[in-house]
């Protein structure tokens, strides 16, 4: 008898950082991390992690730089509501200078499992390249888009 073991990739597997909309909005946070970034024109992020799109789910497993925490997220595409990729009018986009950051993040609006309506936002700069100040956020939204309409469309192969 034989036995054959599959191993099925992830769509995506890379570096990200990460920060919700309720870190853009408290002054006081924002200010901190603003501080804690040594990285000239990176904008404020919260999270530094690993983000996998894998089957119908968005992962993200990473850090809070500020307390060191564990930060584990899985999102469905289901319970996403809004995909954007650029800056809104609650993360601006510019440092406290005025000048404009150079990357764009992947804005997604979803609905947890929680007992609120409201959706929560947050705010995705994938695959950072310091020394290109660059990201792969165009690619990554590409992605999560195909996705979500697959997914929707019923065309899904995931078992998730």
């Amino acid at each position: 008898m034989t036995f054959y073991i599959q191993f099925i990739m992830p769509l995506l597997k890379e570096r990200a950082l990460l920060i919700f909309e309720e870190d853009v909005i408290d002054v006081g946070v924002l200010k901190t991390l603003r501080a804690r970034i040594v990285t000239q024109m990176l904008p404020p992020y919260r999270y530094d992690g690993m983000l996998t799109i894998d089957g119908e789910l968005l992962l993200f497993d990473g850090r809070d730089i500020l307390n060191g925490d564990r930060l584990w997220l899985s999102i469905s595409v289901r319970s996403m509501v809004d995909v954007h990729i650029g800056f809104d009018d609650v993360y601006i986009g510019r440092d406290s200078k005025g000048k404009r950051y150079q990357l764009n993040p992947i804005r997604i609006k979803y609905v947890g499992d929680s007992t609120s309506d409201k959706p929560t936002t947050l705010y995705i700069f994938p695959e950072y390249k310091g020394l290109f100040r660059a990201n792969s956020s165009e690619e990554v939204y590409k992605i999560i888009m195909d996705l979500k309409a697959r997914v929707m469309d019923g065309t899904s192969s995931s078992k998730h």
